[in-house]
Protein backbone atom coordinates (compact mmCIF):
# COMPACT_ATOMS: atom_id res chain seq x y z
CA UNK A 1 0.00 0.00 0.00
CA UNK A 2 1.50 3.09 -1.06
CA UNK A 3 1.63 5.91 1.12
CA UNK A 4 -0.78 8.34 -1.01
CA UNK A 5 -3.00 5.46 -0.24
CA UNK A 6 -2.93 4.98 3.00
CA UNK A 7 -3.40 9.16 3.07
CA UNK A 8 -6.94 8.32 1.57
CA UNK A 9 -7.86 5.50 3.44
CA UNK A 10 -7.06 8.00 6.58
CA UNK A 11 -9.81 10.68 5.51
CA UNK A 12 -12.23 8.09 4.29
CA UNK A 13 -12.46 6.48 7.83
CA UNK A 14 -12.47 9.88 9.68
CA UNK A 15 -15.34 11.12 7.22
CA UNK A 16 -16.85 7.81 7.74
CA UNK A 17 -16.69 8.13 11.38
CA UNK A 18 -18.53 11.37 11.56
CA UNK A 19 -21.62 10.36 9.43
CA UNK A 20 -21.74 7.64 12.02
CA UNK A 21 -21.20 10.02 14.80
CA UNK A 22 -23.77 12.78 13.69
CA UNK A 23 -26.27 10.19 13.15
CA UNK A 24 -25.87 8.80 16.41
CA UNK A 25 -26.67 12.04 18.06
CA UNK A 26 -29.56 13.41 18.77
CA UNK A 27 -33.29 13.04 16.48
CA UNK A 28 -33.45 14.98 13.14
CA UNK A 29 -36.49 16.71 11.81
CA UNK A 30 -36.61 14.27 9.33
CA UNK A 31 -36.64 11.46 11.64
CA UNK A 32 -39.70 13.48 13.55
CA UNK A 33 -41.56 14.33 10.70
CA UNK A 34 -40.28 11.84 7.68
CA UNK A 35 -39.32 14.23 5.63
CA UNK A 36 -43.00 15.98 5.44
CA UNK A 37 -43.61 16.89 2.12
CA UNK A 38 -46.04 19.51 2.99
CA UNK A 39 -43.17 21.18 5.01
CA UNK A 40 -39.77 20.25 2.75
CA UNK A 41 -40.82 21.45 -0.38
CA UNK A 42 -39.14 24.67 0.11
CA UNK A 43 -36.45 25.70 -1.59
CA UNK A 44 -32.54 26.43 0.19
CA UNK A 45 -32.00 29.75 1.82
CA UNK A 46 -29.11 31.33 -0.51
CA UNK A 47 -29.43 34.95 1.04
CA UNK A 48 -26.01 35.59 2.42
CA UNK A 49 -24.49 39.09 2.81
CA UNK A 50 -20.92 40.35 2.95
CA UNK A 51 -19.98 39.74 6.86
CA UNK A 52 -18.89 43.74 6.31
CA UNK A 53 -23.29 44.60 5.93
CA UNK A 54 -24.35 46.39 9.20
CA UNK A 55 -27.59 45.00 10.92
CA UNK A 56 -29.11 41.78 9.63
CA UNK A 57 -32.41 41.26 7.13
CA UNK A 58 -34.25 39.37 10.19
CA UNK A 59 -37.47 40.73 12.64
CA UNK A 60 -35.04 40.58 15.70
CA UNK A 61 -31.82 39.04 15.08
CA UNK A 62 -30.03 35.95 13.13
CA UNK A 63 -30.76 33.26 15.75
CA UNK A 64 -33.40 30.65 14.97
CA UNK A 65 -35.75 29.98 17.61
CA UNK A 66 -38.38 27.63 18.36
CA UNK A 67 -41.82 27.87 17.18
CA UNK A 68 -44.05 26.41 15.44
CA UNK A 69 -45.94 26.46 11.33
CA UNK A 70 -49.27 25.79 10.15
CA UNK A 71 -49.42 24.53 6.94
CA UNK A 72 -52.75 23.57 5.41
CA UNK A 73 -54.22 23.17 8.47
CA UNK A 74 -51.51 21.05 9.82
CA UNK A 75 -49.62 22.24 13.22
CA UNK A 76 -45.92 21.36 13.04
CA UNK A 77 -44.69 22.51 16.90
CA UNK A 78 -41.04 22.64 18.00
CA UNK A 79 -38.95 23.82 14.81
CA UNK A 80 -36.62 26.16 14.64
CA UNK A 81 -37.57 29.11 12.84
CA UNK A 82 -36.45 32.56 11.90
CA UNK A 83 -38.28 35.40 10.10
CA UNK A 84 -36.78 37.25 7.19
CA UNK A 85 -38.52 40.42 6.81
CA UNK A 86 -36.34 41.79 4.18
CA UNK A 87 -37.45 39.32 1.68
CA UNK A 88 -40.37 38.61 3.72
CA UNK A 89 -39.72 34.73 3.81
CA UNK A 90 -40.13 31.75 6.79
CA UNK A 91 -36.70 30.24 7.37
CA UNK A 92 -36.80 26.30 8.62
CA UNK A 93 -33.26 24.81 10.16
CA UNK A 94 -32.89 21.54 10.86
CA UNK A 95 -30.38 18.31 10.49
CA UNK A 96 -30.74 15.96 7.55
CA UNK A 97 -30.31 12.30 8.29
CA UNK A 98 -27.04 12.57 8.00
CA UNK A 99 -26.29 14.93 10.98
CA UNK A 100 -25.70 18.05 8.90
CA UNK A 101 -27.71 21.59 8.94
CA UNK A 102 -29.85 22.63 6.29
CA UNK A 103 -31.65 25.84 6.11
CA UNK A 104 -34.75 25.98 3.74
CA UNK A 105 -37.59 28.89 2.83
CA UNK A 106 -40.67 27.52 3.91
CA UNK A 107 -43.24 27.19 0.90
CA UNK A 108 -45.78 30.04 1.40
CA UNK A 109 -47.80 28.08 -1.11
CA UNK A 110 -49.57 26.75 1.45
CA UNK A 111 -48.28 28.03 4.79
CA UNK A 112 -51.23 29.79 6.84
CA UNK A 113 -49.62 30.86 9.93
CA UNK A 114 -46.38 30.76 12.42
CA UNK A 115 -45.87 31.52 16.06
CA UNK A 116 -42.31 32.67 16.70
CA UNK A 117 -41.31 34.64 20.19
CA UNK A 118 -44.11 34.29 21.09
CA UNK A 119 -45.96 36.19 18.58
CA UNK A 120 -48.44 35.17 16.21
CA UNK A 121 -48.23 35.51 12.63
CA UNK A 122 -50.83 34.88 9.95
CA UNK A 123 -50.28 34.72 5.73
CA UNK A 124 -53.54 37.18 4.61
CA UNK A 125 -54.61 38.30 1.15
CA UNK A 126 -55.05 41.66 0.46
CA UNK A 127 -57.48 43.00 -1.63
CA UNK A 128 -55.61 43.06 -4.33
CA UNK A 129 -55.15 39.19 -3.39
CA UNK A 130 -51.43 39.92 -2.72
CA UNK A 131 -50.26 37.86 0.33
CA UNK A 132 -48.41 38.99 3.04
CA UNK A 133 -47.20 37.92 6.36
CA UNK A 134 -49.04 40.26 9.56
CA UNK A 135 -47.84 39.58 12.92
CA UNK A 136 -51.58 39.64 14.34
CA UNK A 137 -53.52 40.90 17.78
CA UNK A 138 -56.47 40.19 18.70
CA UNK A 139 -59.16 38.08 18.49
CA UNK A 140 -62.95 39.06 16.47
CA UNK A 141 -64.11 40.83 13.79
CA UNK A 142 -61.82 43.41 14.16
CA UNK A 143 -57.82 43.08 14.20
CA UNK A 144 -54.89 44.52 14.68
CA UNK A 145 -52.39 43.50 11.83
CA UNK A 146 -49.02 44.26 11.51
CA UNK A 147 -46.71 44.55 8.41
CA UNK A 148 -42.72 44.20 9.30
CA UNK A 149 -40.48 45.80 6.78
CA UNK A 150 -36.56 46.44 6.61
CA UNK A 151 -34.62 48.78 3.76
CA UNK A 152 -31.12 47.85 2.61
CA UNK A 153 -29.33 51.18 2.08
CA UNK A 154 -25.60 52.12 1.23
CA UNK A 155 -23.74 53.50 4.37
CA UNK A 156 -22.79 56.81 3.79
CA UNK A 157 -21.34 57.06 7.47
CA UNK A 158 -17.58 58.83 6.29
CA UNK A 159 -17.41 57.52 2.82
CA UNK A 160 -18.17 54.09 3.40
CA UNK A 161 -19.01 51.26 0.80
CA UNK A 162 -20.81 49.30 2.46
CA UNK A 163 -24.28 48.58 2.75
CA UNK A 164 -26.57 48.43 6.05
CA UNK A 165 -30.22 47.03 7.22
CA UNK A 166 -32.54 49.36 8.06
CA UNK A 167 -34.40 49.30 11.87
CA UNK A 168 -37.75 46.95 11.67
CA UNK A 169 -40.00 48.98 10.46
CA UNK A 170 -43.80 48.37 11.47
CA UNK A 171 -47.07 49.22 9.22
CA UNK A 172 -49.99 49.62 11.12
CA UNK A 173 -53.09 47.86 9.65
CA UNK A 174 -56.79 46.54 11.05
CA UNK A 175 -58.92 44.42 9.77
CA UNK A 176 -62.37 44.96 9.41
CA UNK A 177 -64.52 42.02 7.83
CA UNK A 178 -62.90 41.44 4.73
CA UNK A 179 -60.93 44.95 4.67
CA UNK A 180 -57.74 45.41 5.84
CA UNK A 181 -57.08 49.32 6.36
CA UNK A 182 -53.78 51.35 7.28
CA UNK A 183 -53.34 53.59 10.50
CA UNK A 184 -50.63 56.22 11.41
CA UNK A 185 -52.55 58.03 14.69
CA UNK A 186 -55.31 57.88 17.47
CA UNK A 187 -57.12 59.89 15.21
CA UNK A 188 -56.89 57.56 12.45
CA UNK A 189 -57.39 54.56 13.95
CA UNK A 190 -60.99 55.71 15.72
CA UNK A 191 -62.01 57.09 12.27
CA UNK A 192 -62.54 53.37 10.86
CA UNK A 193 -64.96 52.38 12.88
CA UNK A 194 -68.59 53.46 12.43
CA UNK A 195 -70.17 56.40 14.07
CA UNK A 196 -71.64 54.51 16.78
CA UNK A 197 -68.55 52.74 17.99
CA UNK A 198 -66.20 56.22 17.29
CA UNK A 199 -66.82 58.27 20.40
CA UNK A 200 -66.61 55.30 22.53
CA UNK A 201 -63.59 53.94 21.04
CA UNK A 202 -62.19 57.83 21.19
CA UNK A 203 -62.86 57.92 25.09
CA UNK A 204 -60.76 54.81 25.54
CA UNK A 205 -58.02 55.83 24.14
CA UNK A 206 -58.47 58.98 26.29
CA UNK A 207 -58.93 57.48 29.46
CA UNK A 208 -56.72 54.85 28.98
CA UNK A 209 -53.63 57.16 27.71
CA UNK A 210 -53.48 55.00 25.10
CA UNK A 211 -51.06 56.32 21.92
CA UNK A 212 -51.36 53.37 18.99
CA UNK A 213 -47.94 54.57 17.45
CA UNK A 214 -46.22 53.47 20.64
CA UNK A 215 -48.43 50.93 22.78
CA UNK A 216 -47.02 47.48 23.11
CA UNK A 217 -48.46 44.40 21.70
CA UNK A 218 -50.61 43.62 25.35
CA UNK A 219 -51.99 47.14 25.22
CA UNK A 220 -53.55 47.23 21.52
CA UNK A 221 -54.61 43.24 21.64
CA UNK A 222 -56.96 44.96 25.04
CA UNK A 223 -57.74 48.31 22.55
CA UNK A 224 -59.10 45.89 19.72
CA UNK A 225 -60.52 43.14 22.12
CA UNK A 226 -62.85 46.44 23.84
CA UNK A 227 -63.36 47.70 20.62
CA UNK A 228 -65.06 44.19 19.09
CA UNK A 229 -66.98 43.72 22.40
CA UNK A 230 -68.75 47.21 21.33
CA UNK A 231 -70.95 45.04 18.38
CA UNK A 232 -72.95 43.55 21.37
CA UNK A 233 -73.20 46.54 23.52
Amino acid sequence: MTFLTKIFLVIFLLLYASVVSAQQTGISTDEVYGSDPLLYNGKFYTFFLPLTTGGNQYFTNSKFETGSVTIRGVTYPDLMINYDIYNQQLLLQYKNNVGATSLIIISDAWLESFSYKSINFEIISTQDTLKRIYQVLGTGPSRILYYWKKDLNLDSFLGAKNFIFSVAMKEMNMSIGDKILKYWNNKSFYSLFNPEKRIAVKEYLRNNNVNVKKASDQTMTELINYCNSLSTK
